[in-house]
């Protein structure tokens, strides 16, 4: 049997079929719809079918799960095409998503306004209704308000309704109260009550939580739906697992009820299979870059797991569920270079994008990228067609660089394109600089990985730049993502707003909530198909100081004494920030719990030995002069077999450029190991 994983990027949808008996991976990438992304999909099981030498029903029948990461979720929230929400909330706290947190990401640019809230003031309605912090009650819910509010809403033609009250996820009678009401008024549409999505202390992060889920579910829902008729169509109705922000994975029938954890969907599997392949190469502290063909996705991996977050904040919403750390460059193959009007030559962030794409796709773009530079210096070659399929014109990209950079800056066309080519390297190391140096990580004692279509481009420049003895390029690179969906788990979350002193608990009390939060846990995973011998649980603490806002979060085996947990918290804190508070109070802001169902874990199938290889071709390429550089195929390159500098290393769905001085080694399971060449010569 067989497992799918197919990732749907802005350019490209990737898709690999992974055959645990045979231990065979087999990959490739098409072309993405981006009116229609399930025929992209579509489109990649059909080329997969190809190239395995089947029939798609054939494919089918013998697939037994398709991983799917989509940006259905993420472009619904980017371009604001989810349904016109109304929000009904506790009297005085109609602005909450307006006013935020009284701030913005630039707060000194005083003449920026701030965005739009996620719903109109209009389609914002205030009820009576009060509870304290702790969740008792003030004032009770008035029924004739909320009867009024529904009455304007359905006036204004709103389609979805939030329901956010204040406190709600300390007592959320209040929001279950009003969604009941609403439903025996006979109100048809969604209704997404702030507690049910997040269960938070505060009500900015929680109610805009809220929104967000209500915003992007409703589309979502229905793209997996048809997603799966579709597949039916053709074949038959294959089980589908959806990836989360996470990392981790939901049946899609729960993931259409969550869209909330599914806007980092993509990029998400990146960061997981950047996790998979640095324990592979030994090295669990690591960086990875994921270049594109819009942006460049960069994650940390620290003890082999991807660095998470527990919230993720523009200026225009917070999502207060967990997610991967990824910091997204807006750097990648079809990225616009351009000379500005002071004369200085730019690169992004504007993007060509699947459609029209880069001039020498031969599509209709017309404006010069970053592909139409490495095509002009030779770093791609117009006789390997891009994914196997897509053939590349280096008259088009020479003409659109010559007309966009070289004429405005009187240079020759090699040199424009070299300039392009220089600053996109430049800006993607300072974006991997910024991910690590700018969060006290050094990238000199970490592994640099490279992947998706373009990474090999650049990974030799990025390394050099940032001083990193190892960097490391797998075969399978334009497809890293796809490949780290298939190494994935099932995954639910929980989290539960505490805000107590560690001391304050009673014997056995914060046992008896973690217990509580992992039964419903379990059960959401049951529904799924994991008995709880295949669930394992990670558990955190989120502390702070008193008097202090922000959280560290602290792992915890299991609930042990407050002295105990106050002082992991104390040591996290110190390891942090370099000293500890003795005297303070430690308060326990939140419990997090993950649980995760247990699957046989993908194994990264080992390459065969063969001879070496020789250098197929050699080709032009352009560096301040021209110079003839080896060509080897990648896909024949052996296992243990060296490379020197100045190479390049091409298959139909990357490039790799290896510069003098450098060196290459292939390992067992199909990953280029790049380093110094006297590193390289005393490390063998």
């Amino acid at each position: 049997m067989l497992r799918l994983a197919v990732d749907v990027g802005g350019t490209f949808t990737d898709i690999v079929a992974h055959d645990a008996a045979a231990g065979r991976l087999a990959f490739g990438k098409v072309p993405s719809v981006p009116s229609d992304p399930g025929q992209g999909v579509l489109d990649a099981v059909a080329f997969m079918a190809l190239q395995l030498g089947l029939s798609v029903p054939d494919l089918l029948a013998r697939t037994e799960l398709l991983v799917h990461g989509t940006t259905v979720a993420t472009n619904t929230l980017a371009e604001g095409t989810g349904p016109r929400l109304g929000l009904i909330t506790t009297r005085g706290f109609r602005d909450v998503l307006e006013l935020r947190e009284g701030t913005k990401a630039e707060r000194y640019a005083l003449r920026t306004p701030f965005p739009e809230a996620l719903v109109p003031r209009e389609h914002r309605i205030e009820v009576t209704e009060r509870l304290r912090w702790d969740g008792s009650v003030v004032t009770p819910l008035d029924e004739a308000d909320l009867r009024e509010a529904l009455a304007r809403l359905r006036a204004d033609d709103v389609e979805s309704i939030v329901v956010g009250f204040l406190h709600a996820h300390a007592n959320p009678a209040h929001e279950q109260r009003a969604v009941a009401s609403i439903r025996a008024a006979g109100w048809a549409g969604p209704v997404v009550a702030s507690h049910e999505v997040v269960r938070c202390r505060g009500e900015y992060p929680r109610i805009s939580s809220a929104a967000v889920n209500a915003i992007v579910t409703p589309r979502l829902a229905a793209y997996l739906g048809d997603l799966e008729s579709r597949l039916e169509a053709v074949g038959r109705r294959v089980p589908v697992m959806v990836v989360q922000s996470s990392g981790g994975l939901l049946p899609a029938q729960e993931a259409a009820g969550f869209g909330i954890g599914c806007v980092a969907s993509g990029p998400a599997g990146g960061a997981a299979a950047a996790a998979l392949l640095a324990r592979l190469v030994g090295r669990p502290d690591a960086v990875g870059f994921d270049v594109g063909g819009t942006t460049t996705d960069i994650s940390v991996i620290a003890d082999g797991v991807p660095v998470e977050r527990a919230r993720s904040d523009t200026d225009a919403y917070a999502i207060a569920v967990p997610a991967i750390d990824i910091r997204v460059h807006a750097i990648g193959g079809g990225s616009i270079a351009a000379v500005d009007a002071g004369g200085l030559l730019q690169v992004g962030p504007r993007s060509s994008g699947a459609a029209p794409g880069p001039a020498c796709f031969g599509r209709g773009g017309t404006r010069a990228t970053v592909t139409d530079a490495a095509l002009v210096l030779g770093l791609l070659s117009e006789d390997a067609p891009l994914g196997g399929r897509l053939r590349l014109s280096r008259s088009l990209a020479e003409a659109a660089v010559r007309r966009d950079v070289a004429e405005p800056l009187r240079l020759s066309v090699e040199n424009a394109a070299r300039a392009i080519h220089a600053l996109a390297a430049s800006r993607i190391a300072e974006g991997v600089r910024a991910a690590t140096v700018g969060c006290g990580r050094d990238p000199r004692d970490m592994a640099l990985l490279a992947f998706g279509g373009a990474g090999g481009l650049y990974i030799d420049h990025v390394a050099t730049e940032l001083e990193v003895g190892l960097a490391v390029a797998p075969r399978a690179a334009s497809v890293l993502s796809a490949v780290g969906f298939l190494g994935a788990e099932a995954r639910v979350d929980a989290l539960r707003s505490l805000a107590r002193p560690v001391d304050g608990f009673a014997p056995g009390e914060l046992a008896g909530i973690v217990a509580e939060q992992e039964a419903l846990l379990a059960a959401h995973l049951a529904r799924a198909g994991y008995e709880r011998d295949r669930i394992r649980f990670v558990r955190h603490l989120d502390c702070r100081y008193i008097r202090q806002t922000g959280t560290v979060g602290v792992p915890i085996d299991e609930v042990t004494g407050a002295a105990t947990i106050a002082e992991g918290f104390a040591r996290r804190y110190e390891a942090l920030f370099g000293h500890r508070h003795a005297d303070e109070t430690c308060i326990v802001e939140t419990c997090r719990i993950a649980a995760y169902g247990i699957d046989t874990p993908f194994a990264w199938p080992e390459l065969p030995p063969t001879p070496p290889a020789r250098a197929r071709a050699m080709r032009r390429v352009y560096d301040g002069a021209w110079r003839d550089m080896p060509v080897f195929t990648l896909e024949d390159i052996a296992p243990g077999q060296r490379i020197a500098g100045p190479a390049i290393l091409e298959s139909s769905t990357t490039t790799i450029v290896l510069a003098a001085g450098r060196e290459a080694q292939l390992d067992g399971w199909g990953s280029l190991r790049l380093a110094p060449l006297a590193a390289a010569q005393e490390a063998a």
